[in-house]
């Protein structure tokens, strides 16, 4: 019934999301604060390779629970709750690996400078501002979750 209300996986993924998003800002801003650094090579998180994870995080989520649930946990919460939340918890910690967050060389796809590298203002300043909308998105939806929950528990829902 609860779980008809909130879904206590989506807040693991949009922790997941936030920090992407976050350690991804740091990186962009380094390569914008050493563009005129010679023969420095502009950095990124490998995106589509969180997006894979994203979505098999979200296939696993959307999968019916598995030999994950915790019967310490079970007894505290109706079941379709506490299977939910400790399958989908588990799930999602194992598919966001720490290379995820590792940042890359680019592959040299961009018009060169003098000096061989491969940087380019705009195309920094655009990342940023995407990535900035998917934090400001992110942090919104996690708000909004935690509001729903104090919703249903104050039984305003």
């Amino acid at each position: 019934m609860i779980d008809s209300f909130v879904r206590p996986a989506t807040v693991p993924l949009l922790k997941q999301l936030a920090q992407f998003n976050e350690r991804r800002q740091q990186v962009l801003a380094a390569n914008i604060a050493k563009i005129d650094t010679p023969d420095y090579k502009s950095r990124d998180l490998p995106v589509e390779a969180f997006q894979q994870a994203m979505k098999k995080a979200v296939r696993q989520i959307n999968s019916p629970p598995s030999q994950y649930t915790s019967q310490s946990t079970s007894s505290l919460l109706p079941n379709e709750f506490s299977s939910s939340l400790t399958t989908r918890e588990k799930t999602v910690d194992d598919v966001f690996t720490d290379d995820l967050f590792r940042s890359l060389d680019l592959p040299a796809e961009t018009l060169g400078l003098q000096d061989n590298g491969k940087r380019n203002i705009e195309h920094e300043v655009m990342e940023m501002t995407r990535t900035l909308m998917m934090q400001s998105y992110a942090m919104q939806m996690m708000t909004s979750q935690y509001d729903l929950l104090e919703a249903v528990i104050s039984g305003q829902a």
